[in-house]
């Protein structure tokens, strides 16, 4: 679709939504997943079910996610996040549907409630058993002091995941 007849369209539509991916934030310096040096040729997959079963494939997936939040941390919204944002501000689009888990879109300035993250985000985790919350800053120091894995604290859960 051309710029032109992409105007067209947002003129001409009621109400829009954008659904993004890894590919809005590569030019942030996030790897994508599977791109040449993305995530998997890195890292293998660790699946739902060696996550639920395994407390070692539990603990290297927050190996993992700290790893990911550092180079998170150093990123910042681009020309696309930007021209999301302003589409927003303008009423042109009325939410966002992401795959992200970097909070790029808010940080661009688009509204929270605007932002659907399927992923979940880099600030909290939740339990998978009761849906509690948690605040990811206490869960990582912790596992970063001596790996500690995150025990739910309504229901005791073994099974907390950002």
């Amino acid at each position: 679709m051309s710029a032109d007849n992409l105007r067209e369209f947002l003129e001409a539509a009621s109400r829009v939504v954008i659904f993004t991916g890894a590919g809005i934030s590569t030019e942030s310096g996030i790897p994508d997943f599977r791109s040449p040096g993305g995530v998997w040729d890195r890292f293998k997959p660790v699946y739902f079910q060696d996550f639920m079963d395994s407390e070692e494939m539990r603990r290297e997936t927050w190996r993992r996610k700290i790893e990911t939040d550092k180079t998170i941390k150093k990123a910042e919204p681009n020309r696309g996040h930007r021209a999301v944002e302003k589409l927003v501000r303008e009423g042109k689009v009325s939410a966002i549907i992401t795959q992200n888990i970097d909070g790029l879109h808010q940080a661009s300035g688009v509204p929270e409630e605007k932002v659907i993250e399927l992923h979940g985000n880099s600030t909290y985790a939740s339990c998978l058993d009761c849906g509690e919350r948690h605040d990811l800053e206490e869960i990582l120091a912790a596992f970063e002091r001596d790996e500690t894995l995150p025990k739910c604290r309504s229901c005791g859960s073994p099974y907390v995941k950002t």
